[in-house]
């Protein structure tokens, strides 16, 4: 029985999931601006949180608004795919290096919302949930369309 990820397969086509479709990492990147814009739009809207972005140097704290979350998700989303379209062409275990590396990347993205100065904790806490919620989302569901280790595959014949 196909699960719900899965497709019922069709005469002449193999059963697959749809996060190995061609068209499965953009609407990964599509779905990592839509999570962060909706975790900002909760804060904002719900919880009447202020959030406002941290200075860093002589600058001063700056509301967040919805341009650059969606700008820096975008990117954030863009630059995950290419690393992970690299790693493929580099090793047999592009799944698992790129998941251990986009994790380590996530811990280090989170030293931007918890430093910098001019903001109070539940921006810095919004902000960190951006970033988790962005990473989390862009991890698990980027490695799922990248194949296994293809010595772990069975061979045919």
């Amino acid at each position: 029985m196909a699960s719900s990820m899965e497709p019922a397969a069709s005469p002449g086509r193999t059963r697959g999931s749809l996060w190995r479709r061609p068209t499965a990492r953009p609407v990964a990147v599509a779905l990592g601006v839509l999570a962060a814009l909706a975790v900002w739009g909760l804060s904002e809207l719900v919880f009447r949180v202020d959030v406002r972005q941290p200075a860093f140097g002589p600058g001063v704290p700056q509301d967040l608004t919805a341009g650059p979350i969606v700008l820096a998700s975008v990117v954030a989303g863009l630059a995950a795919w290419l690393a992970l379209a690299g790693l493929e062409r580099l090793t047999r275990h592009a799944r698992a290096a790129w998941v251990a590396l986009a994790t380590l990347l996530l811990m280090v993205s989170l030293g931007a919302p918890l430093s910098g100065r001019g903001i109070d904790g539940q921006s810095r806490l919004v902000l960190a949930l951006l970033h988790l919620t962005v990473g989390t989302l862009l991890i698990v569901l980027l490695a799922r369309t990248s194949p296994p280790a293809r010595s772990a595959r069975p061979r045919n014949g």
